[in-house]
């Protein structure tokens, strides 16, 4: 009789279990984009503060403020950059 009980215990929690697993999995990575877009954002808002537009080689300089930024950034999120 217990052994009929953990069967159909088990076979009720399996599928629910299934069932959430991939709500924590897109919430997950839900928030990895969201650390992501505002990592990109704060490395813009540094490769514009970086130097204006029409020194001459400001666009190397410019890309390298944004990747250190933005690498920093995603550091400190703990995301893979």
């Amino acid at each position: 009789m217990l052994r009929m009980r953990t069967l159909f215990a088990v076979t009720l929690l399996v599928p629910f279990l299934a069932g959430s697993l991939p709500a924590q999995a897109a919430k997950a990575k839900t928030d990895v984009r969201a650390a992501r877009a505002e990592c990109f954002r704060q490395a813009n808002e540094a490769a514009n503060a970086a130097a204006p537009a029409s020194f001459a080689g400001a666009t190397a300089e410019r890309q390298a403020y944004g990747m250190d930024a933005y690498r920093a950034c995603c550091r400190k999120a703990g995301i893979a950059p």
